[in-house]
């Protein structure tokens, strides 16, 4: 395993455009980002509650491999909601993860607890200051 603390380095340039830039991360491709409504780029936003999607599935699928948990299928989807506060200015009130798994050979007991562990586990949910709720359904 990969010493702590770890680090996850990225360059944000501007394109001398509005608000559009481009993220990079060593070894990767290029991530147009910018306004939420822009056609072509991705937002903080969308970029946020997709982390809090994507690590709950990586959890998920880790944890079913060391639980001998067969998932035939697994894909979600995720919103987030943003709230205004006076003092605090836009902020997300709640993220809510709808993970779907599909199962075979195992009980859906277990199917539960790994989802259960797998949102426990998720380093992006317990860092965020707002809820991140799950909304499962276990098909077998």
């Amino acid at each position: 395993m990969t010493e702590i603390p770890m680090k996850y380095q990225t360059t944000y340039q501007w394109q001398a455009k509005g608000v559009e830039g481009v993220i990079n991360i060593e070894g990767h491709a290029e991530l147009p980002v910018g306004a939420p409504l822009a056609p072509d780029r991705y937002c903080p936003e969308h970029l946020l509650v997709a982390a809090a999607e994507a690590c709950l599935a990586n959890y998920v699928m880790s944890i079913a491999s060391m639980s001998k948990l067969e998932v035939t299928d697994y894909h979600s989807s995720a919103e987030g909601e943003l709230e205004h506060n006076d003092k605090a200015g836009y902020r997300f009130k709640r993220i809510i993860i709808r993970p779907e798994l599909t199962i075979t050979g195992t009980s859906k007991a277990l199917a539960e607890q790994v989802l259960k562990k797998a949102h426990k586990a998720c380093l992006i949910a317990h860092s965020l200051s707002c809820p991140v709720n799950i909304e499962p359904r276990i098909i077998t």
